[in-house]
């Protein structure tokens, strides 16, 4: 049973399936949520190459639930999960598919994990699971991951996960009024 009452299997959100991993359950996010997302999301470390602020009330981090999960499953969308640790119950995260292009079949992925639990192997785990969803139930054929030139630990994680690097860029990301040319690695990894 996770926050609002819920058993695991249950959700509104048929497209959203229930994962599992040692660790970690991956469940469809809720308003539930909000301050465990918010612990997570006020960290400026968090924000630093994503298209937004650090949260900085409740309100922001509901508004982003709205928009960011919410809004997606009730279109019908495969988007991203909360990632909840198993031990204590909180959710520490998010992790799932950014886009997912049906027609050709790929997908590019991203994750976010409080910086309160980095350093246990969490994206590894996490990421491995969300790889065999993606190419076993989605049927996708290939999967794709940016990273930050700075974030050495996603790159170990993805070299480590099979993942093969196809290139480095420049993304520009935008935060309210500013534009930031941020160096990224693009990383991509075909079914077998």
């Amino acid at each position: 049973m996770y926050k609002g009452g819920l058993e695991m299997s249950d959700s509104e959100y048929p497209q959203m399936k229930t994962l599992e991993t040692r660790n970690c359950i991956l469940r469809p996010a809720s308003l539930d949520d909000v301050e465990d997302f918010f612990d997570c999301y006020k960290n400026k470390i968090v924000v630093k190459h994503l298209p937004f602020s650090e949260h900085k009330s409740l309100e922001d981090t509901r508004k982003f639930i709205k928009s960011f999960f919410l809004n997606p499953y009730k279109k019908g969308k495969i988007g991203h999960f909360a990632i909840v640790y198993k031990k204590d119950n909180k959710v520490i995260g998010n992790m799932g598919f950014n886009n997912i292009n049906p027609k050709a079949l790929e997908a590019e992925i991203g994750i976010c994990i409080n910086p309160s639990y980095w350093g246990h192997d969490f994206a590894t785990e996490i990421t491995k699971r969300v790889i065999q969803y993606g190419f076993r139930e989605l049927n996708l054929n290939k999967i794709i991951a940016i990273t930050y030139e700075e974030n050495q630990n996603s790159t170990k994680s993805l070299d480590l996960l099979g993942f093969k690097c196809t290139g480095k860029y420049i993304k520009k990301i935008h935060t309210g009024n500013t534009v930031k040319n941020v160096p990224c690695y693009q990383y991509e990894l075909k079914k077998q």
